[in-house]
């Protein structure tokens, strides 16, 4: 059974609580309330007594299979949540997943509800205990609130806290939030801290109490310059900029689905389809694919290899070289390849 987060409270008040959870996703805010959420039914039902294990790839996994069927001393209904970091929980972990599945399909986790929290990453979706989970555990999806979705999610917490907002402070509060949902429940919190209930936050009222929590990464730098946004991107660039990273860290990533790009749209160039090139490239992450075919299209094979050029030298200015005619600051070359690569 697959959930999606924004409709997971309405389905615990209409339906029987499942003996397995599985929740997944990569947005650890939402993780953390889907489970608040399950295990507040769960004690509405009855589960009082509660058991938290922490495990990893080494962990000794045959400690979930005796939580889930050892006797509870002081209550009849109990609760055991397993919390992985990572979404490798190594060859033990993948069997003792597959069995507690198998014990729930079978009844096996009588006056038990099991909860297992595990990072999603596109790599298990294919994997054995995956599939066993997903196909027997109540399954919730806790994907980002992309930036289109913000503004309403931001509305729907204003209005749980018994407050609203005009569409230009739900706009701006967007825009100083965006990629850190954990620091913009902070800033939702400083709100009702600062205005009482029935107030509708105003633009300005954003400005004085709300600081530019906003946060990026390579992956949302990659996002922006290869689907064609070039502002973003550069707003992208700039945070990591002053967040002190280094060029090196993630100019590798772009230049190699810039170079990704160049190869697919000579394979284009000579009669092959978007998917064959694709396949031949060994590009199978539907992001990458995405943001490579997206590039692919919009740019000739002459402008991706001058962007592979400008990404030879970003390297070596990043690495304190002197590159003929460029600026020197390694920034400023990185802004331009974003500019030069969103835009064409």
């Amino acid at each position: 059974m697959q959930i999606q987060f924004r409709d997971l409270s309405a389905h615990l008040q209409k339906k029987t609580l499942a003996p397995l959870w599985f929740i997944t996703g990569s947005e650890q805010l939402l993780m953390v309330e889907a489970a608040d959420a399950v295990r507040s039914a769960a004690r509405a039902a009855g589960y009082t007594e509660r058991e938290v294990l922490n495990a990893s790839a080494v962990w000794n996994w045959s400690l979930l299979i005796e939580s889930c069927q050892a006797m509870s001393l002081f209550a009849e209904k109990r609760i055991v949540e397993l919390r992985l970091a990572s979404p490798k929980p190594g060859k033990q972990g993948a069997e003792v997943l597959q069995t507690v599945a198998e014990m729930a399909r079978t009844g096996g986790l009588e006056n038990t509800l099991l909860i297992v929290s595990i990072p999603w990453d596109w790599t298990i979706e294919k994997l054995a205990w995956y599939k066993k989970l997903t196909s027997i555990a109540a399954t919730v999806r806790c994907e980002p609130v992309t930036a289109r979705e913000l503004p309403g999610w931001f509305q729907e917490r204003l209005k749980l806290q018994g407050q609203s907002a005009e569409p230009m402070a739900l706009k701006l509060l967007a825009e100083r939030c965006e990629g850190n949902l954990l620091a913009a429940k902070q800033e939702l919190l400083k709100l009702s801290y600062a205005y009482p209930a029935g107030t509708e936050i105003t633009e300005q009222m954003i400005r004085d109490a709300v600081s530019d929590v906003s946060r990026f990464d390579a992956e949302a730098l990659l996002q922006a310059a290869m689907l064609g946004d070039a502002a973003k991107g550069l707003k992208v660039l700039g945070k990591l900029r002053d967040e002190g990273q280094n060029v090196l860290a993630f100019s590798w990533m772009i230049t190699d689905e810039i170079r990704k790009a160049a190869q697919m749209r000579s394979m284009m160039d000579a009669g092959r389809t978007p998917q064959e090139a694709l396949r031949a490239l060994s590009v199978w992450a539907p992001a990458a694919s995405a943001r490579i075919r997206m590039l692919a299209r919009r740019h000739t094979a002459a402008k991706l290899a001058a962007a592979l050029m400008l990404c030879a030298d970003i390297d070596k200015i990043a690495k304190g070289l002197t590159v003929r005619n460029r600026s020197g600051d390694v920034w400023n070359e990185m802004a331009s390849l974003v500019t030069f690569v969103a835009r064409g």
